[in-house]
């Protein structure tokens, strides 16, 4: 029996083309914003997206660990095999011509001895078991032996991701060195629980982690505010979180000044939402908080700026006196 593997063409490839959607594509971003067991729709609007992804033809901008900066990660084609019996050769193609010709087919719209159309599906039965369970390969385009890899699991017409490395974790973690200056070791280690948490599927207790941390931050800026005499700390004491927030406003980075919901939110998710909505607001909550730590350290550098150069103004003064 002969064995011949080798690609094999298809009708539909160069009858049709269509826009490559290589970065922003709905799916890269759920690969690398979701956390695990998170699930995403596949629908018509969408589908042609995901044939990219499969294509190998998305790309990723996201911290790689091993070159310790933000890379470009470029996706691997997943293949598709198959058998066949009358030529005896093993046959090759890119599984995305078998989903974008199925699309094509279903399109025509020529129903079967005048019967109702079928409903729409993403795949067929040919291909099922080569999409029930997806791995997507991405390579660092400065050093080829950097990956990343995320595995998926599919049904009907949903997609769950239930693997990835690096973790989302670890992707997240090195971004926070950025802002040691601003944010305590206590900080940065329930930060990291909390991302650590969300990638497990722990909605509730991340929450925990992000509450703690928001509220250290006002704590800090209101030992600053005390000490310059702007607020009594027996005042600061009997306030509420809002109150805080407004004595604070000039200590503080404006986002969270303007965006006092945060702590609302947080607090609700520990009392009364559930793990899948406190699991879907995370990344939101995440950003947020970044975004405090990013002003914050702006507002520092700020400071420290005009600190030094009052000082070298002081001195040419002194100088030109004399």
């Amino acid at each position: 029996m002969k064995k011949v593997m080798h690609m094999h063409s298809n009708i539909f490839d160069s009858t049709h083309q269509r826009e490559i959607k290589s970065t922003d594509n709905v799916f890269g971003k759920f690969l690398t914003n979701e956390g695990l067991y998170d699930e995403i729709e596949i629908t018509e609007d969408n589908i042609f997206e995901l044939a990219d992804l499969i294509g190998g033809h998305v790309k990723l901008d996201v911290y790689c660990p091993k070159c310790k900066e933000n890379r470009v990660f470029s996706g691997e084609c997943i293949p598709y095999y198959w058998y066949d019996d009358h030529e005896q050769e093993i046959y090759r193609k890119p599984l995305e011509d078998e989903i974008t010709s199925w699309q094509y087919l279903h399109n025509m719209h020529q129903p079967n001895g005048g019967g109702e159309n079928q409903p729409w599906t993403w795949t067929n039965k040919s291909i099922e078991d080569d999409t029930r369970l997806m791995a997507f390969k991405f390579v660092c385009t400065m050093d080829d032996t950097h990956h990343l890899d995320y595995i998926v699991l599919t049904y009907g017409n949903k997609m769950k991701k239930i693997g990835q490395y690096p973790s989302v974790a670890d992707l997240s973690f090195p971004e926070l060195k950025e802002y040691r200056k601003v944010m305590s070791k206590d900080d940065e280690k329930e930060l990291k629980r909390a991302i650590g948490l969300y990638a497990s599927g722990i909605g509730i207790g991340s929450y925990v982690y992000l509450r703690r941390i928001f509220e250290r931050i006002i704590v800090t800026a209101s030992h600053k505010a005390i000490s310059d005499g702007k607020i009594k700390a027996e005042d600061f004491g009997g306030a509420r979180v809002n109150e805080k927030i407004k004595m604070l406003s000039d200590y503080l980075p404006k986002a969270l000044v303007h965006n006092e919901a945060f702590y609302g939110i947080v607090s609700k998710g520990i009392h009364e939402l559930s793990e899948e909505e406190c699991i879907e607001y995370f990344p939101i909550m995440k950003s947020f908080i970044m975004m405090i730590l990013r002003q914050w350290e702006k507002m520092r550098k700020d400071e420290e700026e005009e600190k030094q150069l009052s000082v070298a103004l002081g001195s040419i003064a002194a100088k030109i006196k004399k």
